[in-house]
């Protein structure tokens, strides 16, 4: 009969999202999972598979959440400038933005570009990172037909911008700028959505 999994499992994903965040796939050893996981070799390897599976497993979760507190935000009514605003600054705020957690998608981009075909779906989240892309558009095309940009300002720039401003928000995080300085940093941003 086998032994049931004494851990949540949840929780113990997320402690490996917190390993591979700090330094990356390749840097993270096994003694780094099961100390940030909690979890003994055998029930790790049991129930996430080797170490490529669980960092793919803990990526896709990473990005579904990631994206998806960036989406309700996006999802709202009303000014979409204001929803692209406040997605930014809820993004400051996120309890793994510091200078220790590091950010286990831009690891993952870092280290494996665009070479790799399972990397680049777990980093999708599911379909996440594409519907909150077509999110962010909407909310830029109905800017735009507000009067809040001009008419013919190129959203898909703005996109690109706004997706540039995430990565570097991480990026600054992780070289020790305070939440007031990536506030800051996002106000400053803002301006090239005026």
């Amino acid at each position: 009969m086998a032994r049931h999994k004494e851990f949540d499992q949840e929780a113990a994903l997320r402690g490996a999202i917190t390993a591979f965040g700090r330094k990356g796939f390749t840097a993270t050893s096994t003694e780094d999972l099961m100390t940030s996981m909690n979890v003994g070799r055998q029930s790790m390897y049991d129930t996430f598979g080797d170490k490529r599976e669980l960092f793919l497993k803990a990526l896709a979760l990473y990005s579904q959440e990631n994206m998806g507190a960036i989406a309700k935000e996006l999802r709202k009514p009303g000014s979409g400038l204001t929803n692209i605003r406040d997605a930014l600054l809820l993004f400051t705020e996120r309890s793994d933005i510091d200078p220790t957690d590091g950010c286990m998608g831009i690891n993952a981009l870092c280290e494996f570009g665009l070479q790799d075909h399972e990397v680049l779906q777990a980093a999708d989240g599911g379909g996440n990172t594409k519907a909150t892309r077509q999110l962010l558009l909407k909310n830029l095309r109905r800017a735009r037909a507000a009067g809040e940009l001009r008419d013919d300002a190129d959203i898909t720039a703005l996109a690109d911008f706004f997706d540039n401003t995430l990565a570097g928000l991480r990026i600054s995080a992780r070289a020790g700028k305070t939440r007031a300085a990536l506030r800051r940093i996002v106000q400053v941003a803002f301006t090239a959505f005026q």
